[in-house]
């Protein structure tokens, strides 16, 4: 699981559109519930990307979903990915 902290409250529907917009055609970005969003390529399983809201902003969990082999597509080839643009889209933060 990989976090990223920002000091902005943004919603749901705002980080998928910014991030489909990020990560552009190649990539699938769906609302999964009012505080995730799912996040994959044609054929693999999608990770899963929780929003939080707190008193300090909003916090990003990127997690892998599904059975191993899924995980270690997402953990290799989807994840770094979605944090990157995460990262340009709210900034970088430790986690």
């Amino acid at each position: 699981m990989s976090k990223l902290q920002t000091r902005q409250q943004v919603g749901v529907e705002e980080v998928q559109h910014r991030l489909s917009d990020e990560l552009g055609p190649s990539y699938r970005v769906a609302v999964g519930s009012n505080s995730s969003l799912k996040v994959g390529r044609p054929g693999v399983i999608p990770c899963q990307v929780k929003v939080r809201h707190t008193d300090g902003g909003t916090t990003f969990e990127v997690r892998t979903t599904g059975l191993i082999v899924s995980r270690l597509i997402q953990a290799v080839a989807i994840n770094p990915r979605v944090r990157r643009a995460l990262e340009q889209l709210y900034g970088k933060s430790a986690g």
